[in-house]
């Protein structure tokens, strides 16, 4: 049993190199109150308490007897429990592992608000993380959207030439091909019945309409990338210097809203790039035969249809219960452009990839 023992030796908030060599000590030994300067004494009830870690599973096995670890709160000497946290106590100076159940019940709202603060300063880590990740490859996200944003354009071109020329066309087709999970198949009467006489029908299937996305309400790929575009040019003015333990001062809040924006503008940019591909697809020929074929049947929502591309045309022609629809849009080279292959530079940022 470790003699209880008090060191007032951090009149700060101890650093994250601190933090990372006492779980490393933790999970190598099993003991987290064997490390320097950590206090084992009873803490005040009343008092400022800021975590420093996540929940710790402590590998008990590796202490002598199996034996769990004392908690300074509620059994200094006793063996209370495998799962704790790292805590530092300002007042004090001092830092302990504590169970983290009698943490709660001990230091009420005081722990309540401590496990704020560590939430938000480990956002703010994450997200300062992730901002110099994505400020590496900036220029490579700058060529990126430069390469991709032609076939962008030209895919919301053709998409507007549609919605101009046969309004309604791409909301009708859309929502039908969104209700079948894009998969087109019709029912075929095999001459069978079952034992109550009824028909058996065998559904087959016609194929996958690739990439349908293209109809939704709100397509525009082009625009994401010029929102994207316009984020990184205000990059140029980098994050504020910050430090953990303040969850309202100027630099914590606008950490978290510049540094959110960024994770949600590479999200935004990775849906888009496979937005275009995915658009891409419906316009090839594949998609389209597949669709002229099943507006030949007549169980199709068709009475007619004919989708097809003649050169750097488009040509529409349909007639079906939401009307009659026609459109003959321009081409552009550019909208079946291959895209890029190496796109690491969308890659996860580094905070990202520890979530």
């Amino acid at each position: 049993m470790t003699d209880l023992a008090c060191f007032p030796a951090f009149p700060t908030q101890p650093d994250d190199a601190f933090v990372a060599s006492w779980l490393a000590h933790i999970n190598e030994t099993g003991y987290p109150e064997t490390y320097p300067n950590v206090t084992t004494t009873h803490p005040p009830k009343h008092g400022k308490v800021v975590l420093l870690s996540g929940e710790v599973k402590v590998p008990v096995l590796r202490r002598e007897g199996q034996e769990w670890v004392p908690c300074p709160i509620c059994s200094p000497t006793g063996k209370k429990f495998k799962v704790g946290r790292g805590a530092w106590f300002p007042k004090e100076k001092a830092v302990r592992f504590i169970g983290h159940k009698c943490a709660a019940r001990h230091f009420g709202e005081l722990y309540a608000e401590a496990e704020e603060r560590f939430k938000v300063d480990a956002r703010c880590r994450h997200l300062l993380l992730s901002w110099k990740s994505l400020a590496a490859r900036r220029g490579d996200l700058l060529t990126l959207f430069d390469e991709i944003r032609p076939t962008a354009e030209a895919l919301a071109f053709v998409r507007e030439q549609i919605d101009d020329q046969a309004p309604g066309f791409a909301d009708f087709l859309y929502t039908d091909l969104h209700k079948r999970g894009g998969e087109i198949s019709i029912k075929n009467d095999t001459g069978l019945r079952d034992q109550k006489g009824q028909v058996i029908l065998d559904t087959v299937v016609l194929g996958q309409a690739y990439g349908y996305v293209f109809l939704k309400r709100g397509f525009g790929p082009q625009n994401v990338l010029r929102e994207a575009k316009a984020f990184l040019a205000t990059m140029d003015t980098p994050l504020p210097a910050w430090s953990p333990g303040e969850t309202n001062d100027a630099a914590t809040l606008e950490i978290l809203s510049r540094g959110g924006q960024a994770i949600k503008m590479m999200g935004a940019v990775r849906e888009t790039v496979a937005l275009i591909s995915s658009a891409q697809l419906f316009l090839g020929n594949f998609t389209l035969a597949l669709l002229e074929r099943w507006g030949r049947n007549e169980q199709s929502p068709f009475g007619s249809l004919a989708f097809n591309k003649s050169g750097n045309q488009l040509l529409l022609r349909s007639v079906s219960f939401a009307g009659e629809h026609f459109a003959n849009a321009l081409f552009p080279d550019a909208t079946l452009a291959d895209l890029p292959y190496n796109r690491s530079a969308l890659d996860p940022l580094t905070s990202e990839r520890q979530h």
